[in-house]
């Protein structure tokens, strides 16, 4: 996918998010990069790739209160990655948002188990 549609797609989930996420976020970069730098897995039955689709870097709001001079948090999306594990651009299209509202869920401060069960 070319990367100012990939862009768009960032863009519009972010635009539609519920305000009363919108408003709460703050102090964020969201970035896209080309590539991962996952290793290759060594596993049972070989080789494999294991893919980072997305990073969330930063200090959970949950954990803000009474902080003063907090570096800004960093969302870094995977543009390779993510295509490489979709089959259609419509399949890319709904990875890139289910990545986005993940990382979103960690700045939030949910962990993995519960962004699991959210279905992220």
């Amino acid at each position: 996918m070319e990367k100012e549609k990939f862009e768009a797609i960032v863009l519009n989930t972010l635009k539609n998010l519920p305000d009363k996420f919108k408003d709460k976020i703050k102090n964020l970069s969201i970035v896209i990069e080309e590539k991962d730098i996952s290793p290759v897995i060594e596993g049972k039955k070989g080789t494999h790739t294991e893919y980072t689709l997305g990073l969330y870097q930063g200090l959970p709001a949950t954990k803000r209160a009474g902080r003063i001079n907090i570096l800004p948090d960093k969302i870094t999306i995977y543009k390779k990655s993510l295509e490489e594990i979709s089959r259609s651009d419509k399949e890319l299209e709904k990875n890139i948002k289910k990545v986005i509202l993940h990382e979103l869920g960690h700045y939030f401060g949910l962990d993995e188990k519960k962004l699991r069960r959210l279905g992220y």
